[in-house]
């Protein structure tokens, strides 16, 4: 059954949508019959105005929105998350703004986004043509992607995540690697394939691969955490095809890989080098301390608020240039040597 419109309700009751919207938002400026007639009608075709979109023309609720595809459990897995609240976070605190995070309700991120009464909102990892983003643009509130592809509706922030991939291969490469693992970012959603993160990621690792004369190796799959780290390690080739070097999309997952092979008998770098991706602030003290793509996290949270701010102004807003990433050279990685793993 389709959702009942602020339209059926001004058709049902001889009046106009602007009546409709004053008996939910200005109730004193209609007539009380009128005003009764309206609620009465709204509340038999079982209409309540959506929470966004009702912020959004009252502009009172002084709060923004993070969309979030994941559970929040496996969020906070993650300290990705908190260093990107604090770059958005800083540009809330400028303009007495607070910030509400929003995961699936239910299951459905499209109920949540009906659910979240926000001036506007920021979306995480989702690709453009995300359902979710249907929504969003039909209840026709401002929107910031952070990690997505280039849309002509929504402005993008991104970090240059092919350059950085590719510095990561190139460096396991000069080390005289040739055996590699490629350990890749999950889905944003069930239906979704790689995230646009990832599918430029893997683009550069694969085109330092094949720059290389290598075949790219094929990918596996695991989260944004130490324990997917360590069922990552668990699903990668062993024997003669075992791979030396191992390149993962983020620090969680790397440093989990790690405490992996060294409970497998594997010395890291000796026997394994890893290159981790985000250099979250504890990855230069893991054991050993990891390599890793740097990127500015805290900047490009301050980046995406402020040109969500400045749409919710009215302002026309282009997507910047992605910003720079760095491969960070640490101790966990070093040159292909003897390998000391029994299959």
């Amino acid at each position: 059954m389709s959702r009942v419109t602020i339209a059926d309700v001004a058709s049902a009751a001889g009046v106009s949508k602007t009546a409709v919207s004053f008996a939910f938002n200005s109730p004193g400026r209609l007539g009380h019959a009128t005003l009764e007639r309206v609620l009465g009608v709204a509340h038999d075709l079982g209409y309540a105005p959506h929470p966004a979109a009702r912020a959004l023309s009252m502009r009172r609720s002084g709060t923004i929105g993070v969309l979030i595809p994941q559970r929040l459990s496996a969020v906070f897995a993650n300290p990705f998350m908190s260093e990107l609240i604090q770059g958005l976070g800083e540009l809330c605190e400028e303009h007495d703004l607070t910030l509400l995070l929003v995961p699936p309700l239910d299951g459905s991120l499209e109920s949540a986004i009906r659910h979240a009464s926000v001036d506007g909102f920021i979306s995480l990892g989702l690709s453009p043509d995300d359902r979710a983003l249907e929504v969003l643009d039909g209840i026709g509130i401002p929107t910031v992607l952070i990690d997505s592809d280039e849309s002509s509706t929504h402005p993008v922030v991104n970090v240059d995540d092919r350059g950085g991939a590719h510095a990561a291969a190139s460096h396991l490469l000069g080390l005289g690697h040739r055996q590699l693992a490629i350990v890749v970012l999950p889905p944003a959603r069930a239906q979704m394939s790689y995230t646009p993160t990832a599918t430029r990621r893997l683009a550069g690792y694969n085109a330092a691969i094949e720059a290389a004369g290598m075949p790219p190796p094929r990918p596996v799959t695991a989260g944004i955490s130490v324990a997917a780290g360590i069922r990552a390690f668990e699903s990668l080739p062993v024997g003669k095809r075992r791979p030396t070097g191992v390149l993962v999309m983020s620090d969680m997952a790397a440093i989990g890989v790690m405490n992996a092979a060294r409970t497998a008998g594997m010395r890291v770098p000796d026997d394994l080098s890893v290159v981790g991706f985000d250099d979250l602030p504890f990855s230069a003290w893991t054991n050993p301390p990891l390599t890793t793509v740097r990127q500015p996290i805290v900047e490009k949270g301050r980046m995406a608020a402020r040109m969500l701010i400045d749409r919710m102004k009215g302002k026309g807003i282009d997507s910047p240039a992605p910003l720079g990433t760095t491969l960070v050279v640490r101790a966990s990685t070093s040159e292909s040597g003897k390998l000391g793993f029994a299959n």
